[in-house]
């Protein structure tokens, strides 16, 4: 895969920028922008997501480049899912928590092993190449915020004049519509939905959370709420720590959105396996329902193959590579960073120690760059006294080492709402994407946005608009 598309790519961003500077800057389009995400659902701890004032605009080149990327990734974590629950040697690789081995291998009614997936990457100028940096599967989000900072940006007079000569799309139907429709086609396959129709009534989906936030907010789920709505199913949003067995059935004694105490048919588990070990004794019920077959869980338990980080300490061993096509194993060889468990003993730890700059640590399983230091952020001392804190850790959660890509930086116009926001002229800020892949198709992209070399809402992140060029030969 060749990466020609990006000279086009680029210049439809520079060609919209100048289009800014025309502008002025684009002021009166800034404040419309920002306004509109006040009015919209998409919010982080109670404050409208930040969003990049400037969308990131890709032609039909670069959607074909992360189309063929999602599928490559796919095929190679379906079948290393398939090899760890055929292959109990090849499952000794693996350092997972033995409640979550036993999870693992719980089986689902559907075949497909990988419905939901964001592959995050970064662009490595210094190589010339993408480079992942984690997967994410069942609860991969982001989406509202796509939806949200488009229709944003497309208030503003920049956009506007763009747009008239390059028509755009947003395609956010891909995540929005596609997901509930393979959500729905996977469900249908098995026999527990043949079983439940039986009774005559609707099947009534759970969407299970598990928020810290006494409030949650859960509006982006909503959005998938309305839709199985209108096929007509039930949906309601629950916290998993709110389930019950009663009668054999999985039932939710409130409900954050929907219907609480009817008994439910599919989960779509947008809890992420973390937060179920932290609250164990208090998910039961839920664990359970999976057990035994009392619901049907989409995705399965099994997607955490793909989703736990130390999956990247073990792509280039010869076990995973027996499993690949020779491209396949050339692709895992480009695009995945080195990465080893901080333990391990064929690991140069001196060399890790000498030179953070060159380093990042992370947990093998956590979310929103939790836990991650990157030692380009640290000094000397504090690096060191980290990994030997990390190593000397009894707690049983493996911590991992990953070469340090730095990620491209593209002109920004960040919008905090901040009264500096609106008048800022355009600054670097470094790109993270995010491919969707929805039962193997290509659903979209999210970027996300920073000014650090970890990229996190929580590290003065934003999200840019994605807008794709229908141009022929853009």
């Amino acid at each position: 895969m060749t990466l020609d598309f990006m000279e086009a790519d680029d210049r439809l961003n520079r060609e919209y920028l100048n289009g800014v500077h025309q502008l002025k800057g684009d002021e009166m389009g800034r404040w419309c922008a920002w306004e509109r995400m006040e009015r919209g659902d998409a919010y982080y701890h109670g404050l409208p997501v930040a969003i990049d004032f400037l969308p990131r605009i890709f032609s039909p080149g670069a959607r074909s480049y992360f189309a063929e990327t999602a599928r490559t990734t796919y095929r190679i974590l379906c079948k290393v899912i398939a090899r760890y629950k055929d292959d109990p040697d090849f499952r000794g690789l693996f350092r997972f928590d033995p409640r979550v081995r036993e999870l693992l291998l719980i089986p689902s009614g559907y075949e497909e092993p990988l419905p939901m997936a964001r592959f995050d990457m970064l662009y490595s100028q210094e190589l010339g190449r993408f480079m992942f940096c984690e997967f994410n599967t069942d609860a991969s989000s982001g989406m509202l915020e796509n939806s949200e900072s488009a229709a944003a940006v497309a208030e503003s007079e920049a956009f506007w004049e763009f747009s008239q000569r390059h028509p755009l799309a947003t395609r956010c139907e891909e995540q929005y519509e596609g997901w509930v429709r393979r959500f729905t086609e996977l469900f249908v396959t098995t026999d527990l939905f043949a079983e439940r129709s039986a009774e005559g009534r609707p099947p009534h989906v759970a969407i299970a959370v598990c928020l810290e936030s006494p409030n949650p907010d859960v509006r982006e789920l909503e959005a998938f709420q309305e839709l199985f709505d209108d096929l007509g199913w039930e949906c309601s949003i629950c916290d998993v720590r709110a389930f019950e067995m009663r009668g054999g059935r999985l039932v939710a004694s409130e409900a954050l959105s929907g219907v609480a105490g009817q008994p439910i048919d599919a989960v779509w588990r947008f809890c992420v396996v973390v937060d179920l070990l932290k609250y164990w004794d208090e998910v039961q019920p839920f664990i359970q329902a999976a057990r035994t077959g009392a619901v049907e869980l989409i995705g399965a338990f099994s997607t955490q193959i793909a989703h736990d980080k130390q999956l990247f300490a073990l792509m280039r061993r010869p076990e995973v590579l027996a499993l690949l096509t020779p491209e396949e194993q050339a692709f895992v060889a480009e695009r995945i960073p080195f990465t080893a468990f901080l333990d391990d003993p064929e690991l140069d730890l001196q060399e890790v120690r000498a030179h953070p700059a060159d380093w990042v640590l992370k947990p093998t399983d956590w979310y929103a760059t939790k836990n991650v230091t990157v030692g380009s952020e640290c000094t000397p001392e504090h690096w060191n006294a980290l990994i030997d804190e990390l190593l000397a850790a009894t707690d049983g959660s493996p911590y991992l080492v990953q070469r340090f890509v730095a990620p491209s930086e593209s002109a920004a116009i960040p919008l905090y709402g901040l009264e500096a926001d609106f008048t800022a002229p355009p600054r670097p800020y470094g790109n993270l994407f995010g491919l969707y892949c929805q039962c193997g198709t290509f659903a979209g992209v999210y970027v996300r946005q920073g000014p650090h070399d970890v990229i996190g809402s929580a590290r003065e992140g934003l999200v840019a608009p994605v807008f794709w060029s229908l141009a022929d030969g853009e």
